[in-house]
């Protein structure tokens, strides 16, 4: 049962009063007194790609009916719609200001009694912030909306909200490397809901889990385990993608590649750990690897072939794809140094026998055979194709940037190692959680390929696998 009483403190004498304050200030004259604004932000959402990780979240099309039938505000309402403004502002360019509405919505948040709307708010102000790189304040909202949700009993039910705040607390943590602020989920109420984001929070949650205690015994098997739930998962979104009738609208198909980035990039960070001291992980994480590059060439395809991208205007990667977009970065630098790693000991071993200093001895001197390799260089040809109609952040352009050099080394066969030191100052100055991955290192030497590899990827080889959380303000 839970511990507040809703209605009663929702519908109470006092809260009539209450609301006044609100529904009499600025921001809601500017906002929702003339609707046309809040409409507007309610169909930009709608038209993203991430729309269902909204809509799943809050009811656009209950709230836009309500805004239409003109009922007075309450609560629930100025929860949800300030929620929507803020999160629709990315979908602008220029993005506006939507800092009133922040400062408008963290009152409300403080004086409204706990309620789900509360909950679906949170989800979506921590959404906000970590977008704009505010990670701290993002965490403190998922915690607070963790807590809201244990009093309202929603952990005990088949609740949607508390399904799509299991999958918002497990991609940030799955981003930062932390530990769960929710400590109590059964799976079998949250896996079935929610179009599938449910399911794929359930194993975010547990990936996450067996990444933070790399040392507990049967590490690898359970990574073994949760990759294959993950391949079961990504072949069914797969199946529903392209058997039904849904299969030939874009942005069906682009929220199927969305769900399959995050799987993909996850299968990537399991095995990553452990792929130096096993063969058959090794040769599984080689085959994630392609996969990822496999689902991101099928995206950039399906980009390069809509309506939505054109020469005038450049589609906006980062604000569509968030959900995903995380995760494919981390995917894909982890997918960039363990290639990188393979490229370096082959160099070693047809040179002069000797191995790379971050490696350990027990990898043999099997020849080269890295499959995700091919699958990467094609990659790499469907990013051209793209890279004029669709905007990535800086971070992701340098990582596709030192992938095409470090290819273009392999074709060549000019892979080459800096001969320098690297100091501390050189080290990534971008924040980061440092993971429990260690780097592996014998002396002070930082063997990093040459060429143009960006210098924040290169200091990862001697810094070891970090949790990275790009700092930059803009796109």
């Amino acid at each position: 049962m839970p511990f507040s009483n809703v209605d009663f403190e929702l519908e109470g004498e006092n809260a009539t009063n209450q609301i006044k304050r609100f529904t009499s200030s600025l921001v809601f004259k500017k906002y929702i007194g003339s609707p046309e604004m809040m409409l507007a932000a309610i169909q930009s959402v709608r038209s993203s790609i991430s729309c269902s990780f909204f809509d799943e979240t809050i009811d656009l099309s209950s709230l836009e009916q309500k805004i239409f039938s003109k009922q007075s505000s309450d609560y629930q309402m100025l929860l949800l719609c300030y929620a929507v403004i803020i999160v629709s502002e990315r979908f602008y360019d220029p993005a506006p200001d939507v800092r009133e509405v922040v400062t408008e919505l963290d009152l409300l948040l403080n004086d409204c009694p706990d309620c789900p709307e509360k909950v679906s708010s949170l989800i979506l102000l921590s959404e906000y912030y970590h977008y704009n790189f505010k990670i701290e304040t993002a965490w403190k909202c998922i915690f607070l909306a963790a807590s809201i949700g244990y009093a309202l009993g929603l952990h005990t039910t088949s609740s949607k909200v508390w399904a799509m705040l299991v999958l918002q607390d497990a991609l940030l943590c799955s981003v930062l490397g932390r530990p769960s602020s929710i400590s109590c989920v059964n799976s079998k109420l949250v896996s079935n809901l929610c179009d599938g984001w449910g399911e794929i929070a359930v194993l975010l949650r547990e990936g996450n889990d067996m990444l933070l205690n790399l040392k507990c015994e049967n590490c690898v098997e359970k990574a073994i385990s949760l990759d294959l739930r993950f391949d079961d998962i990504i072949e069914r979104t797969k199946k529903d993608m392209f058997s039904s009738e849904s299969g030939r609208n874009p942005v069906f198909l682009l929220v199927g590649y969305l769900k399959i980035c995050i799987m993909a990039a996850s299968r990537i960070k399991l095995l990553f750990p452990f792929f130096t001291k096993h063969r058959s992980i090794k040769a599984q994480l080689d085959e994630n690897c392609s996969s990822l590059s496999g689902c991101l060439s099928g995206l950039f395809q399906l980009l390069n072939a809509s309506n939505l991208t054109g020469d005038k205007k450049k589609f906006l990667l980062r604000p569509h794809f968030f959900p995903a977009y995380c995760s494919v970065f981390q995917g894909f630098l982890l997918q960039f140094l363990y290639i990188s790693n393979e490229l370096l000991r082959n160099l070693d071993e047809s040179t002069n026998g000797t191995y790379s200093a971050f490696l350990p001895r027990d990898l043999g001197r099997a020849s080269l055979f890295l499959p995700s390799l091919d699958v990467t260089a094609i990659l790499m040809d469907d990013y051209d194709l793209i890279t004029g109609k669709v905007k990535f952040c800086s971070f992701m352009t340098d990582l596709f940037a030192s992938f095409r050099s470090l290819l273009n080394q392999k074709k060549t066969g000019t892979i080459k190692r800096n001969p320098t030191d690297t100091s501390t100052s050189d080290h990534l100055t971008t924040p980061a959680a440092r993971s429990t991955i260690p780097s592996e290192k014998s002396d002070s030497s930082s063997p990093l390929l040459i060429g143009d590899i960006a210098d924040w990827i290169t200091s990862c080889f001697s810094d070891g696998i970090t949790h990275f959380y790009p700092s930059e303000q803009s796109l």
